[in-house]
């Protein structure tokens, strides 16, 4: 039965709300969704559309059931047989003349509708590719900026550095001026005990000089004393002999 009963994507492009190509598409996307829920999630019909299909489709549904159940019992529905064919014949006829006159038309726009889908896809292209420069733009930029980030960090890093070691210096140049006070205090203390020593020790050799000098001139007077007792000694005893 559902061969005989026309699909509801044929009757959607019949009534032109789709074009065959949006037909296929929604087919590959569909999986386990209906189609028509497809069709409206993808943005190709309307609700009311989807409605008025279903509608078309169940009628259709409903004359064929009823002319099958007609033909499987005639005697039953002998009467009705013949207002069931003649309606069956009727609606077929003036759905053919209500679709036929447009057929045509509808080829005409089925061209012309898969020329708008390709100029479609090339604009969702161009978008798509301006959307990728967008975000390689935004990726770019945002490299820069964390380059320049890392570049301010490394800068402030340096600085604090430079900072820290500046400090050190100055801290290690006031050490050694402080070393250097120190050890010049100590070293003036040093010599200045020393040249307390050197002229203590000179005033006391000059003391003990002067003293063995007059120790020598005494010796020396008593030596030549002795000898002038001496000769007078000699002077004596040669008298004698």
């Amino acid at each position: 039965m559902a061969k005989e009963i026309k699909k509801i994507g044929d009757i959607l492009i019949k009534r032109k709300y789709i074009t065959k190509k949006q037909l296929n598409n929604a087919l590959e996307e569909q999986g386990d969704r209906p189609l028509g829920q497809t069709l409206i999630e993808m943005g190709y019909v309307k609700e009311h559309e989807i409605t008025e299909a279903l509608e078309e489709q169940s009628l259709l549904k409903q004359t064929l059931e009823t002319a099958k159940d007609a033909v499987a019992n005639p005697i039953q529905y002998k009467a009705l047989w013949f207002i069931v064919a003649f309606s069956i014949f009727g609606i077929f006829f003036i759905y053919s003349q209500l679709t036929g006159t447009v057929d045509e038309g509808i080829k005409g726009n089925a061209v012309t509708n898969e020329l708008q889908d390709e100029d479609i896809n090339a604009v969702s292209v161009k978008e798509k590719k301006l959307r990728l420069r967008y975000i390689g733009h935004n990726s770019k930029l945002k490299e820069i900026q964390d380059t320049t980030v890392q570049i301010k960090k490394r800068n402030a890093t340096f600085k604090r550095d430079v900072a820290s070691e500046f400090k050190g210096t100055n801290q290690e140049i006031e050490d050694v001026r402080t070393i250097m006070f120190d050890t010049d205090s100590v070293i003036s203390e040093d010599l200045s005990d020393l040249d307390d020593r050197f002229f203590t020790y000179r005033s006391s050799s000059k003391n003990d000089i002067n003293r063995l000098k007059k120790e020598n001139k005494s010796l020396k007077q008593r030596i030549d004393d002795l000898e002038i007792k001496l000769n007078d000694i000699q002077s004596k005893l040669k008298s004698e002999e």
